[in-house]
């Protein structure tokens, strides 16, 4: 299953790099304001119809055509191109995301980064990697830390927590930590995957953001939780570190 997944990602790299860096790459927006591409509804069109294929009656939840097939707690998720903006800014830090989740837990995830040309992966019996050109690597399990003054954060941008009830404890962390990055969307995940960094905080994130994810931190010593510390890739909001530091930085971004 998780390589035939694999090949039909890689699959649209074509696709996106077509459009990626392209003068004639327009953007609209959706009811929601958010931004979207003629490569996003291609690919997520693509992968539409090599999971109804491969996996027929399955039901596949995706950011530009939603839900189709019955409703249940096993379905695909689909997010064609997780980082539109830097997308169409011609920034790398994009990739494209299949998950699927089983009876309400996420099992399988393939993240690729065609600009880079790596490749995350993992399913049930096939431990978390990373395949590039170097070949697959295992991914390793986070680094043991006991305070925030020892951690490397990752969080998708300041713009996303001004307003909300953690904006202070938001800045509590990053005043804390020893070392934060804006790397946004799937990109700061894969460092963090890669052992760069000890967390990524995400706002206002989507399940298909973010079930590929669960897999993966799941399978590499790692949680995805919401900011009470529940697991959750549901969204909006979202913590991945390992599970005693997703503690410390829950309570943190929990202080008024």
């Amino acid at each position: 299953m998780l390589a035939k997944v694999e090949r039909e990602v890689r699959a649209c790299r074509p696709i996106a790099l077509k459009y990626f860096r392209s003068s004639t790459l327009r953007v609209e927006r959706k009811a929601d304001r958010s931004p979207v591409t003629a490569a996003d509804r291609a690919i997520e069109e693509r992968l539409r119809r090599a999971l109804r294929r491969a996996f027929p009656g399955e039901p596949i939840v995706g950011e530009e055509f939603g839900r189709s097939g019955r409703a249940g707690s096993t379905y695909w998720t689909i997010d064609p191109i997780d980082g539109t903006r830097a997308f169409s800014m011609g920034l790398p830090s994009w990739g494209m995301l299949v998950g699927r989740v089983e009876r309400g837990k996420a099992v399988l995830g393939v993240c690729d980064y065609p600009v880079i040309g790596v490749t995350l992966g993992v399913a049930p019996g096939v431990r978390a990697y990373e395949r590039s050109t170097g070949g697959r690597n295992l991914l390793p399990k986070p680094r043991k830390i006991t305070s925030l003054s020892e951690a490397t954060i990752f969080h998708g941008g300041l713009r996303w927590w001004r307003g909300t009830k953690y904006a202070r404890g938001f800045q509590r962390v990053v005043d804390a930590c020893y070392l934060e990055r804006a790397y946004g969307d799937c990109y700061g995940y894969l460092w963090a995957f890669l052992g760069c960094a000890d967390a990524v905080l995400d706002y206002q994130v989507k399940v298909w953001d973010l079930a590929p994810l669960a897999a993966l931190a799941e399978a590499t010593g790692r949680v995805l939780t919401d900011f009470s510390g529940r697991p959750n890739f549901m969204g909006p909001e979202t913590v991945m570190a390992a599970p005693a530091f997703a503690r410390t930085i829950c309570r943190t971004l929990r202080v008024r």
